[in-house]
């Protein structure tokens, strides 16, 4: 079954052009304008994902994401759009659980990924020692993950910002102040993001062994 993808935006050539892209890709889609139309069609429709524009004529994106939420036992995960920053918006989508939050003009191949990442499991790596990096990342790889580097802090907390990563692997000899930042980043965003500490002293495998303890004892009875 093909992953099925609800595109909201006031703007007929963004709809058009966001459509065609995910068309391309595979996705089956549906559009709407407002956020009354997008809450209509989301009611009487199954979706996977929901493309979804912040400011419409007729309501806030997030205004539409609480209605939807309101009204459905079962429900896509959201990406919202923005083309004003807004990090009180951001933290009321984060809140409420979206898995993105992005500025226009935003990269096509971002939204791509971000919805291929979500059927699987994504984790961003952050860890300023070159070979330890690069061991990690390949690891990662292997595993089939769907895995995002950040060579600086503050592009790591951006990314935090935007995406819902499964798990963040950090140095775990890195500054407290850049681990405090990680942390306070995800309770913010109320992201569901774990934290793996991993320093060149250790084999870069143990990260795989850390995340498969995490979600063993999520899904243990």
């Amino acid at each position: 079954m093909k992953t099925k993808i609800l595109i909201i935006d006031d703007h007929p050539a963004i709809r058009t052009t966001m459509q065609d892209v995910m068309k391309n890709e595979g996705f089956e889609t549906m559009i709407a304008h407002s956020g009354q139309e997008a809450i209509d069609i989301y009611m009487s429709e199954y979706f996977d994902f929901v493309l979804m524009d912040m400011q419409m004529p007729d309501m806030k994106g997030v205004e539409a994401y609480k209605r939807m939420l309101e009204n459905k036992q079962q429900h896509a995960k959201f990406i919202f759009i923005s083309a004003f920053s807004s990090p009180e918006l951001e933290d009321e989508a984060h809140e409420l659980g979206c898995i993105a939050f992005l500025q226009k003009p935003i990269r096509v191949e971002q939204v791509i990924e971000i919805i291929r990442s979500k059927s699987r499991t994504s984790v961003l790596v952050f860890i300023e020692n070159e070979n330890l990096r690069k061991n990690v990342l390949q690891d990662l790889k292997k595993e089939g993950l769907s895995v995002e580097e950040a060579s600086e802090f503050d592009q790591a907390l951006i990314k935090i910002r935007q995406i819902n990563y499964s798990y963040i692997v950090i140095d775990e000899d890195s500054a407290s102040i850049e681990q405090d930042g990680f942390k306070n980043t995800i309770k913010v965003t109320q992201s569901e993001s774990h934290i793996i500490n991993i320093n060149e002293d250790e084999a870069s495998s143990l990260v795989i062994s850390r995340i498969q303890t995490i979600e063993s004892s999520e899904y243990s009875i």
